[in-house]
Order: structure tokens, then sequence, then C-alpha cells
């Protein structure tokens, strides 16, 4: 006999293994429990039983999981309690949210992580599990409150994002927006041009005929509802595929998808149309207005500033054509 184990068993003479299990049972943080075939506990260390509302392990012994939990709950467990006898292999890190209903349980829902494994006599048989449990209910419940903080951070940057491209006044995409949504496109349809497909779009900006001098007689909380009607008319006569912009005072534009120069003419006859048919009504008097176009079609422009001056010329020709 090695010294070291003469040393060992002097050590341990007065300690029966029975006594030492039981010390380890009842000091572990993790609550460790043995059940028989029937699912009935046989043994708990003392801080499971403290978690049912008991005082000692011994009070458990003989109960159902069942007899603390919904009856699905514990059919569901003991599902995996069978599976593990079954096959002699254990389930790790089973995670489970339970109810608990029991008449001495000391809180109404828990969250545990739970490992599982076959306990086989000397012989080989099985003779039931046992299972190593460790109570996680404050961890997800940090967990929850990061995924609600999380998700707060979310809405407010959605939020923050939506306010910095829709305008206030019309609710329609900004400036900004805009000019963002070209170069996106130039992108994508760069893209599938490289792939042989004849594919573009047109960008269409406008303004109102004599807003300026409409605001000076009506005042500028009229001149808000005008363009809040201009906004709605344009809304109403694109396609989903579009996009509508607030792009200054009383200038708005648009991005129409798939979209050539003759196909943005007829759009903005049909929208010209409309504001015929459709005046503004503001204290039972009707406002009629018209508005300059102005187009460009990308082509082989080099970046989004080239496409929107393209479009601003066309647009500054037709504002001289208006005053002539």
């Amino acid at each position: 006999m090695k010294k070291g184990d003469a040393f060992s068993q002097d050590f341990f003479k007065d300690f029966s293994e029975e006594m030492l299990f039981r010390v380890l049972l009842n000091q572990v943080d993790y609550s460790v429990c043995f059940k028989d075939k029937e699912h009935r506990y046989m043994l708990c260390s003392s801080s499971f039983a403290r978690l049912l509302g008991y005082k000692t392990s011994d009070e458990v012994r003989g109960k159902k999981l069942d007899d603390f939990v919904t009856s699905e709950e514990a059919l569901a467990h003991a599902e995996f309690e069978d599976r593990v006898m079954e096959q002699k292999t254990p389930v790790l890190n089973l995670e489970k949210y339970f109810e608990l209903s029991g008449k001495r349980t000391t809180v109404e829902t828990i969250w545990l992580t739970t490992s599982i494994y076959p306990l086989i006599d000397q012989d080989g048989n099985v003779r039931g599990t046992w299972s190593i449990t460790r109570d996680i209910t404050e961890e997800k419940s940090t967990e929850q409150k990061l995924k609600q903080k999380d998700k707060l951070c979310d809405d407010l940057n959605a939020k923050i994002h939506y306010l910095s491209t829709v305008d206030e006044v019309t609710g329609l995409y900004n400036r900004k927006y805009f000019e963002e949504m070209v170069k996106r496109n130039m992108r994508l349809f760069s893209r599938v041009r490289g792939r042989g497909y004849s594919a573009g779009f047109t960008i269409v900006l406008m303004d109102i005929n004599h807003f300026t001098k409409f605001c000076t007689e009506h005042g500028p909380e009229t001149g808000d509802i005008v363009l809040q009607y201009i906004a709605d008319i344009l809304r109403s006569s694109t396609r989903c595929a579009d996009d509508v912009f607030r792009v200054g005072n009383d200038e708005f534009a648009l991005i129409l998808s798939d979209t050539a120069l003759s196909g943005a003419k007829t759009l903005t006859a049909r929208i010209n149309e409309k504001l015929k048919k459709k005046p503004l009504v503001i204290d039972e008097e009707k406002y009629s207005f018209t508005m300059c176009y102005g187009f460009s079609t990308y082509d082989d422009q080099l970046d989004a500033s080239e496409l929107i001056q393209d479009a601003d010329q066309s647009l500054f020709e037709a504002r001289k054509k208006r005053k002539n």
C-alpha cells in the first residue's frame, strides 16, 4: 500500500461512504435527485426539497413531479426520463420552464437546467434515473431584461431612422433619403445590367406652380395643407414599387422603378389630370394647382449627383417655359 493511500484511509476512517455522500448531496449548490422507474423521488438534495417548499428531502420521497407542476409538464419530463432509461444515454443541459403548483412551493414559476442520467446497478440493470439540476431563473430574468432593453434600443433606433428619413409635414421621404435611394437604385440596376438585362429607372423632380404667391396670400399653415394635398395625389398616382419624396419647400420627387421616360411622362399626365379633377377644398373654397416636371432616366451617369442634376436641369427648363 502506498503511503498516500494509507494517509487517505486514515483521514476517512471515521466517515462512512454514505455519510460523505450525504454531505456532498446536501451542500452543493446544484440539486441532485434520484428516481425509480416509476418516476418517484427516492432521494434528493436538501436544496431541491427547499425549492419545493419542504424542509427535508425525506418529505419529498415517494412523490412525483406532477405533485408540483402541471400534469402536461410532468408528462413531458417523464418522457425524457423514459428515453434515458430505454437508451441508457443521458440527456444533458435540458432547459425547462415550470409553473410550480404544489401547496408548499415558495415561487410560482421557475427556470431549470437539468441533466438526466440512467441509474444503473452493479449488474448493469437500469433502476431509474438520477439528475443534476440548477436554478437558472435569475439568469433567465436577466436575459429577458436584456432582450427587452435590446428591443427598446431597436425600436428607438428605428424611430430615429424614421424621423431622419421622413418629412414631418407630408409624411413622405425627405431629401436625404431621396439621394440615398437614387444611389441604391443605381447600384441595383447596374448589377442587373451587368447580367445582360436592359433595366433602368427614372427620377422625376417637380414643384408647385405659384406656390410662394399662394402662401403669401393665405399664410404658411394653409401652405402646409397644400403640401399634404399634393403628397396624397402623388401617393395615389404611383405604384407600390415607386418611391415618393418631398425634397424642398414645394419640390417633390419620384423614383419610378423599371420605368422609361415615356412611362414617366404618362404618369405625370395622370397626376395633372387628378389635380384638375380633384381640386383642394379649404373652407368651402376650391383651389386648383398645376406642377412643373423635370425628368432623368438612369443610363450611363457616373454617380447619383449627376443623375439628379440632369433632372434638376430638366425642371429648370420647364420653369423657364412656365414663366414664358
